[in-house]
């Protein structure tokens, strides 16, 4: 009788040293960090926007892991350098899913990279958060699996300008324009539209403009005083350059140094003017227009203390347009994952499309192909500051026009 009390006993010892085991594990296995993995082009063509997206992640998972993390676990940002290249990029989003297995994955900056890591993405049956690119092929592709902060995408990039346009008095609207194209795919989609939809030759025709000057120039171009001429010579009063960072602002330059004064000058691929560089160009600066997600006096979520950060802790008087899409983003997977309690795919996936988010880039709803719904501001650069000239509701200053 007392060798069966004892076998009971230590039975039952055995039995809570094993739960207590498993209920430690588990605990353990719950203060695992959350990581949240993606590259961005730190060294490279695309390190000066992607300096922008690197100080919002940081900003964001040290504020986040101040309030206790997400799901009461701490957040780790596990962010590599793609170097600006495709091929880098390829192998460490290969090496984000399969050896370090992120939890939730953060697109790249710049459609060039993202086209590139698509692939992989996809068969790996991942949540894509896209504050980096846009491109309505790839949503499309991407079946409602990459979800993008970006408030309009590339066929929409100039849709505000041309609105703008058209709002003004038929005698006081520019009418011959002239078109710089970088030959890569975005921009190309910025100019011709996707699937008969938007593209800048389109709604030029519907505002009543005539393209005078339609050029594409190779990405190695560094000159570009002969596109220049060829639209001053034309009388273009409207000159809207697609393209990237770089280019952008040696078109700036080069419009300056030949005395052009069109009545719009657009660097409607990039949203060159709201990086610090543009600043720097001076009166080459001045006038500009280009397209922007949002801007700090709409008071969105979030949207005055990035401004303030910038400016403080970065020492950039302008919020960039980068800034915006990516702390958007990650107030997407915040919101997401508290709202879902769980960091399963599909179970986010079914919560984010019947929720709102309220971020820095505006109110998102997600459309089935996940992209937000169209808004857009248009941005002038008007003595050494950027300026919201269109929609009237939300603008800080009227439009100059020579």
């Amino acid at each position: 009788m007392k060798s069966l009390k004892i076998g009971g006993l230590r039975t039952a010892l055995i039995a809570a040293a094993a739960l207590l085991t498993a209920t430690a594990t588990v605990q353990a296995q719950e203060k695992q960090p959350i990581q949240i993995g993606g590259t961005l082009g730190l060294t490279g063509f695309l390190a000066e926007g992607s300096a922008d997206y690197k100080a919002v992640y940081e900003r964001w998972s040290d504020e986040i892991n101040k309030k206790g993390g997400l799901l009461g676990r701490p957040v780790k940002l596990v962010i590599y350098n793609d170097e600006s290249t495709q091929a880098v990029a390829q192998s460490l989003y290969s090496r984000l899913l399969d050896q370090d297995k992120v939890d939730l994955l953060l697109a790249p900056f710049s459609t060039f990279v993202g086209g590139a890591v698509m692939p992989i993405v996809q068969s790996h049956n991942k949540l894509f958060f896209n504050g980096g690119f846009v491109s309505m092929a790839m949503f499309t592709n991407a079946k409602g699996s990459m979800l993008g902060t970006y408030m309009y995408q590339e066929p929409d990039y100039t849709r505000s300008l041309f609105d703008f346009i058209k709002s003004l008095p038929a005698d006081k609207r520019p009418k011959r324009a002239a078109i710089f194209t970088h030959q890569s795919p975005f921009p190309i989609v910025v100019r011709d539209g996707f699937n008969g939809q938007g593209g800048a030759l389109r709604f030029a025709k519907e505002a009543g403009v005539e393209v005078v000057v339609n050029e594409q120039f190779p990405p190695t171009t560094t000159d570009f005083n002969a596109l220049v001429q060829k639209a001053k010579g034309a009388n273009a009063d409207i000159v809207l350059h697609i393209g990237q960072l770089n280019d952008s602002l040696q078109v700036a330059r080069t419009i300056q140094q030949q005395d052009y004064k069109p009545a719009i000058f657009c660097t409607c691929g990039s949203p060159v003017s709201t990086i610090a560089a543009w600043a720097k160009l001076g009166a080459a600066a001045e006038r500009g227009f280009s397209g922007m997600p949002s801007w700090p006096t709409q008071k969105l979520e979030g949207l005055v203390e990035l401004a303030d950060f910038f400016k403080k802790e970065r020492k950039q008087d302008t919020l960039p347009a980068y800034a915006i899409v990516a702390q958007a983003v990650l107030q997407v997977i915040e919101q997401a994952v508290k709202g879902a309690g769980t960091l399963d795919q599909e179970k986010l996936r079914e919560f984010i499309y019947k929720t709102e988010f309220k971020t820095a880039a505006g109110n998102i709803r997600f459309q089935e192909n996940g992209t937000p719904v169209y808004s857009q501001l248009l941005l002038q650069f008007q003595n050494g500051k950027n300026e919201v000239v269109f929609p009237a509701k939300d603008k800080t200053a009227d439009a100059v026009l020579p």
